[in-house]
């Protein structure tokens, strides 16, 4: 009887220096691949819906990230960015009497008739068109604060060089029409599209008026607002919102961006989709991985039954599912991230929408494997607990 524990004791201890469920991963190469790729086909699912969702986000903010300002004004009507409610534009003229304030900038957007036409074919295309006052330094792209100057010319525009392919290609001297009227392109920048606006162009408020003479100079889409180096914005926007009406919203420029992809999130079924497309992937990945795990418990249930005879426990045996579980996620999940940045890559130039891979999203996606392989090694270690020993003989 001692002896016996004595040989127990020392198999167990070999069986434990021993990578198991590595190896129970690994041993066969025609199964070994066929099950990363059936886990990395999970997590791409994971990755192309968490794509589409930040492109999302990212896309509809991005006219918001690309001016220079630290408080931004909106009317207190406007719950997205696709919007077109508008503010007086007298709430501006009032915050730059502040002596905080460096400067203030109307800032002017059109959609009802704003086609730009495509210079060869002659459709249009539905383009934001934002024009704004003076010459100031208003853009975080240095390179487009250096053709604001251009803009002096009556009729002229800057396009957006990363609008959709199909919006046409108009580099500086190209002639064009921009809601009905020829237009002169005299200088190119980089913003790029969302999911409602296939590009942009920027105007001068003198340009702006004579193409859409139905707007005026009074109402206000966007106000910017710069403050002077020691100022606090803080402290600007409590003396804003105390000196301000009702019809307005002041907030930082960053957290107009949060509350963006927060109205994005909970008010547009286009949140809901792709969040559920993640929760969707996360399932599909479950159900693959624990049958992966269910197959190939049940060819090994032998040797499950041989280690319970050897003195194994129950909870000896599920830690080698999860074990197990695990590898199979990060064998998985590498090569699901190689394939993702091409993927993403090629979203980015079909569409024009940027879906950027992040660390934190990959950081994210890697949670969420290891979530989901924990989830199926927990279902699957059912099946390791039903070998028993005495079939053996």
């Amino acid at each position: 009887m001692v002896m016996w524990s004595s040989v127990r004791a020392q198999v167990r201890a070999i069986v434990r220096r021993t990578p198991l469920a590595l190896r129970n991963v690994l041993h066969d190469k025609t199964k070994m691949t066929l099950s990363i790729a059936g886990v990395a086909f999970a997590v791409i699912i994971m990755f192309m819906e968490l794509g589409f969702l930040n492109g999302l986000y990212d896309s509809q903010t991005s006219v918001l990230e690309f001016f220079d300002a630290e408080l931004v004004m909106v009317s207190r009507t406007l719950q997205i960015f696709n919007g077109h409610e508008t503010f007086d534009r007298a709430r501006l003229v009032q915050t730059a009497a502040l002596d905080e304030v460096k400067g203030v900038y109307p800032i002017y957007v059109e959609d009802t008739f704003s086609d730009l036409r495509h210079p060869i074919s002659g459709i249009n295309h539905n383009t934001r068109v934002i024009g704004f006052d003076g010459q100031d330094a208003i853009f975080c792209s240095g390179e487009t604060n250096r053709m604001i100057e251009r803009l002096r010319t009556p009729m002229s525009i800057l396009f957006d060089r990363k609008s959709r392919s199909f919006v046409g290609s108009l580099g500086t001297g190209a002639v064009t029409e921009l809601a009905d009227r020829a237009v002169t392109v005299v200088g190119t920048f980089a913003l790029g599209p969302d999911y409602y606006y296939d590009g942009n162009v920027l105007t001068s408020g003198e340009t702006f008026f004579r193409l859409f003479p139905t707007q005026t100079r009074s109402e206000v889409f966007l106000g910017l607002i710069k403050l002077n180096r020691a100022a606090s914005a803080n402290e600007v926007l409590d003396k804003l919102r105390q000196m301000l009406g009702p019809d307005v919203e002041i907030m930082k420029k960053s957290d107009m961006v949060t509350r963006e992809k927060a109205n994005w999130r909970k008010s547009t079924p286009a949140g809901y989709i792709f969040t559920m497309g993640v929760i969707v992937g996360f399932v599909i990945g479950v159900f693959i991985t624990y049958q992966i795990l269910y197959i190939d418990i049940a060819d090994h249930l032998p040797q499950f039954a041989t280690m319970k005879a050897l003195g194994y426990h129950n909870r000896d045996l599920g830690l080698l599912v999860l074990q197990q579980a695990v590898f199979l996620g990060m064998l998985g999940f590498l090569p699901a991230v190689i394939m993702t940045f091409f993927l993403y890559s090629a979203l980015t130039i079909i569409t024009g929408i940027i879906t950027k891979l992040t660390l934190g999203r990959i950081a994210l996606v890697l949670f969420l494997t290891l979530g989901m392989c924990f989830v199926s090694g927990l279902l699957a270690v059912r099946k390791a607990m039903t070998a028993d020993p005495a079939e053996l003989f």
